[in-house]
């Protein structure tokens, strides 16, 4: 995802149902948000899909190299020390009707081998999935996520770690 793409982004993000955007948020969705996340020299990057045809914004993932600080005192009750140079923080979206056809396996092991590229040895769901949200859980589950433990945020949550 470069700079050029926010537009797009935008439009994907505003496209999304109110409950996919309602599951989604490490981030604002308007232009300025967005602007803001990937300026230059951010510590984020930013991952997309897109139809064959290249017209379509289809999924996004944002990451960020090390762990949410106001994450730490949770992941360290559950035993998991973060580490900012080999740890990442990761949240995916997929768009509505492109959900459960495939897509996010293959989005996430683009991902996962970039970030190993680049000494990324552990990632960490961005502020947990909602427990609710089943289709999440089994998604992070059959892509080997484990879980370290729940905590509450507008309900039950789960953290969620992978080694890659």
């Amino acid at each position: 995802l470069g700079r050029a793409d926010i537009g797009q982004l935008s439009d994907y993000l505003s496209s999304l149902s109110e409950q996919s955007r309602m599951r989604f948020g490490p981030h604002g969705f308007d232009h300025a948000s967005l602007d803001s996340v990937f300026s230059e020299g951010s510590s984020y990057r930013g991952y997309v899909a897109l139809e064959a045809s290249g017209s379509r914004m289809i999924a996004y993932a944002i990451v960020r190299r090390g762990f949410l600080e106001h994450d730490a005192p949770r992941l360290e009750s559950h035993g998991l020390k973060p580490d900012p140079q080999t740890d990442a923080t990761f949240a995916p979206s997929v768009a509505d009707d492109w959900q459960g056809r495939g897509l996010g396996p293959r989005l996430f092991a683009y991902i996962s081998e970039d970030l190993r590229s680049l000494g990324v040895r552990r990632i960490i769901l961005w502020g947990g999935v909602q427990q609710s949200n089943e289709r999440a859980v089994r998604y992070y589950q059959r892509l080997g996520f484990r879980t370290l433990g729940e905590f509450e945020y507008h309900g039950p949550n789960l953290d969620m770690v992978l080694e890659i």
